[in-house]
């Protein structure tokens, strides 16, 4: 059942690319990602309350690595993710984001001293030449003339990424899935109104916006995250981490249907490089 739930993960967080996309037009990154988790944190407290009746009885280090959460994969992640998303085609970010596992494994590797076998570190350079191509519009000899703000911005989401599961796997010693999921939500909602109050607000929100952030609240955070959290308590961070595979592919097919987003074939290039390079850093057979 686990391994279904995750599954379901990686389509709700590939739904989440598009929502972001439809949100970012009409919000600021700062208030969209606010009012995402003003409305997952209505749903998450009430269930951790009741769920967890030592909710409020933490020691100073279970704290500080719930507001390290927060403050990693809410604030930080969020900013990158909306910013980066307001300028570029889901599709494309989607891809850069992709680069989450194998950055995962370099931070696990960097602070933990685990060791990459060879065929992990080819893996990891192919995936990043997929990164590099589709950032490159299909010429690697003009990459820097062709990176945009919106590249830079995406590439702010897999190191945030990499800090926010690896905390997770140090705060799920002393915490269930659902409390952590609820203290990073409440935690780094804090840090993300501290900005969106000197952020310009819009006239008028359109009601598929709206909708947008609905999702990315309920669905994107308050099921996706705990169900995510129960996968790393489950099989392990780096085994749960396989399953953000799927997202690229998800995030492809959704993008062309729901945003009718013109894919070009540089994209799809650089997909197969980036998926081919993400199973070899998670395949288990090396």
């Amino acid at each position: 059942m686990i391994y279904l739930k995750l599954v379901g993960v990686a389509l709700f967080w590939a739904g989440g690319f598009i929502a972001t996309r439809i949100a970012a037009q009409t919000f600021g990154p700062f208030t969209g990602a606010f009012l995402r988790y003003l409305i997952a944190g209505s749903f998450l407290l009430p269930l951790a309350w009741r769920a967890t009746p030592g909710l409020w009885r933490m020691d100073r280090q279970q704290w500080l690595r719930l507001c390290l959460l927060g403050f990693s994969g809410v604030f930080a992640y969020n900013y990158f993710f909306f910013n980066g998303l307001k300028r570029m085609p889901a599709s494309h970010g989607a891809l850069v984001v992709a680069l989450n596992p194998a950055i995962v494994m370099l931070f696990s590797a960097w602070r933990y001293g685990e060791r990459i076998q060879r065929m992990r570190w080819i893996g990891m350079l192919l995936a990043l030449s997929g990164v590099a191509f589709v950032i490159a519009r299909g010429n690697l000899a003009q990459i820097l003339e062709s990176v945009e703000w919106g590249d830079a911005f995406m590439l702010g989401c897999p190191f945030t990424w990499a800090v926010y599961t690896l905390v997770g796997k140090q705060a799920l010693g002393t915490s269930t899935p659902l409390v952590a999921t609820t203290w990073a939500s409440l935690t780094g909602m804090l840090f993300l109104l501290l900005f969106a109050v000197f952020e310009e607000q819009p006239a008028s929100v359109p009601l598929e916006a709206w909708i947008s952030l609905a999702y990315l609240g309920v669905i994107g955070t308050v099921l996706a995250f705990i169900w995510f959290y129960e996968g790393i308590q489950r099989i392990g961070a780096s085994r749960t981490a396989i399953f953000n595979n799927l997202i690229p592919v998800f995030t492809l097919v959704l993008s062309v249907i729901i945003l009718d987003e013109q894919v070009p074939a540089y994209t799809y290039a650089g997909a197969a490089l980036v998926l081919t390079g993400i199973t070899m850093v998670n395949w288990k057979g090396w």
